[in-house]
């Protein structure tokens, strides 16, 4: 099915067309029928290049494509690849998302955008590749070095990637975001896109206040969020005026909107609560205070036998550093008194203090916007939108399928190439996806669609000839009325 939609896009040819000069063919392939190769095993089966060919062999790509797909090496891939320059992916990826975007008629008007950082098992020692660096990981692996990739798709149910940008693992988020804007603005151009017409989808991690003057100074509109302890007045403010907005017929948010100036310009500001949220962030502040009052009976008991032999001022400055976890100190009071040389301690949790805080504070998202004319419930639709492209990037971690790490390069030409064959192949399982949703009913997740395409299986039949020689046929074996629809709408050969 992968292979299918990758002949109706000729993404060979057009791999082909933006590599450097050198020999035509490696192998007896180009290299945008060996990359095409490696985009459809990467869709189906993520593994190393050397992992390709042993799971090519047990599959029917190498009937496909005509390729004796035991002869395709690791050593061969990393040839193709090399061949590859980075300043060609930029318009590669552009000329294919503008195929599918007019094959798919998807329009451009509200896109998503975020970034995420993927560890790698690079040696601290290997000085060949730039990028990967040690930051903050966001799968807690600070142990290993990084990269990043920016990412932005469409709104569309499932998105299509429109851009990507690798970059070096020890950047922050927001610091990137300034950077990519202007690239972003060019693509949207090469995609043919009204620039006035687009509104781009970011989280509070890319917002500050100088990244917000470069998307202010531009023609794009956009939907963001602010950090809550940013907007401490805003949301006293609105808590006792919030109202309902009615998102559809099962869910109602309370909602304050209000039109303020925020950094020199003027912006729609929306303080919605989650219930969701600040169920998850209740839960988180109970389990703080669980762990502060474990911690605190065990000092007391210490105190009261005698066993504690630090000084006063010493125990309040630990004391201090254990509340300065998630909303303790509005939650938790402690006393710590000295007696004739002896230190006792004693302590309370106020509960009405935490339902104060759950009803005032937590649960508390704050948008803003340019996009004055929109409804509240159009600005809370559109940033919801971001679990689309987080839905993506997690995707892209995915290690059974998909998986865009650990990436077994070590350069940065290679990663590159490297990161744009993962989200080509996401685009590609996102369209066999697309099109089995829309044309044979299909309900599940990708994921599922794989698994059961994955069942459906190819037999060679030997036939007896009277010249000695048996003659081969190929046939699926009997599929069931779900994988007869998949393979009559989705292309795949029945022979």
């Amino acid at each position: 099915a992968v292979w299918q939609r990758a002949q109706t896009l000729d993404l060979a040819a057009l791999i082909d067309a933006h590599v450097a000069a050198g020999p035509a063919v490696h192998d007896g392939l180009t290299v945008g029928q060996s990359l095409t190769l490696a985009v459809v095993g990467r869709a189906c089966h993520a593994t190393s290049k050397r992992g390709f060919a042993p799971w090519a062999a047990t599959t029917s790509l190498g009937a496909l494509a005509g390729v004796d797909v035991t002869r395709l090496t690791s050593q061969h891939f990393w040839d193709q690849m090399q061949r590859v320059p980075v300043a060609a992916l930029a318009a590669l990826e552009t000329a294919l998302v503008a195929r599918v975007l007019a094959q798919e008629a998807i329009p451009l008007d509200t896109v998503l955008y975020d970034a995420t950082n993927f560890f790698t098992f690079l040696a601290t020692t290997n000085a060949r590749a730039a990028l990967p660096a040690r930051g903050h990981n966001k799968q807690k692996r600070h142990d290993l070095r990084q990269v990043g990739v920016a990412l932005c798709c469409t709104r569309s149910d499932p998105a299509i990637p429109l851009f990507h940008q690798v970059y070096g693992g020890a950047r922050p988020d927001v610091q990137v975001f300034a950077e990519v804007l202007p690239q972003l603005r060019e693509r949207f151009v090469a995609l043919g896109g009204d620039l006035e017409g687009i509104t781009v989808v970011y989280d509070k991690g890319n917002v500050a206040r100088h990244t917000q003057a470069t998307v202010d100074d531009g023609p794009l509109h956009y939907v963001a969020a602010l950090t809550a302890a940013s907007q401490r007045a805003l949301i006293t403010e609105a808590t006792p005026a919030l109202t309902p907005c009615v998102l559809s017929p099962d869910e109602t948010l309370a909602v304050y909107r209000v039109r303020r100036v925020v950094w020199g310009a003027e912006r729609t500001l929306v303080v919605l609560v989650s219930p969701r949220l600040q169920a998850g962030q209740r839960r988180g502040v109970e389990q703080h205070v669980a762990k502060a009052v474990a911690w605190l009976d065990q000092l007391q008991a210490l105190l009261a036998r005698g066993r504690q032999r630090r000084v006063r001022a010493a125990l309040e400055v630990e004391i201090a550093a254990r509340l300065r976890g998630q909303h303790l100190r509005d939650v938790l009071t402690v006393d710590l008194q000295e007696t004739d040389g002896a230190l006792r301690l004693t302590y309370t949790v106020d509960p009405d203090a935490l339902d104060r805080l759950e009803r005032e504070w937590l649960g508390r998202v704050v948008l803003m916007t340019d996009q004055h004319a929109w409804s509240t419930a159009e600005i809370i639709r559109a940033y919801r939108g971001q679990s689309v492209v987080e839905g993506v990037l997690r995707t892209l971690k995915d290690p059974l399928r998909l998986a865009l790490r650990p990436q077994y390069h070590w350069t940065d030409q290679k990663l590159h190439v490297h990161a744009w064959l993962c989200v080509t192949a996401y685009l590609l399982a996102t369209l066999v996806h697309r099109t089995a949703v829309r044309d044979a009913d299909y309900a599940g997740s990708v994921d599922t669609l794989f698994t059961e395409l994955t069942q459906i299986r190819r037999a060679t039949v030997a036939r007896a000839s009277t010249r000695g020689r048996a003659r081969q046929t190929h046939h699926l074996e009997t599929p069931t009325p779900l994988q007869t629809r998949l393979i009559d709408v989705l292309g795949i050969p029945t022979t």
